[in-house]
């Protein structure tokens, strides 16, 4: 199944306890990230994953917490599209 990213990402600058930080120009039009929800986030050459919206402040710098494992794995945490 293609999973179009929601959020853009760079997976190297991810820390140990696996937040990232992106910005809302980064995000896919139609896309409005907001903290508690959960968003596919993507790394070009890199297999997307699933992350949790902890904040996004004034300066659109959205902060996310990756979660382990695949997309599949975390299907039912995403809402319809």
């Amino acid at each position: 199944m293609e999973t179009n990213p929601d959020l853009a990402v760079d997976f190297m600058d991810m820390t140990d306890d696996r937040h990232l930080l992106t910005r809302l120009v980064d995000a896919r039009p139609g896309f409005t990230p907001t903290p508690g929800a959960y968003a596919i986030v993507g790394d070009e050459g890199a297999e997307p994953a699933v992350a949790r919206i902890v904040s996004v402040d004034d300066d659109g710098i959205i902060e996310l917490e990756v979660l382990p494992g695949s997309v599949d794995a975390h299907r039912d945490l995403l809402s319809p599209a």
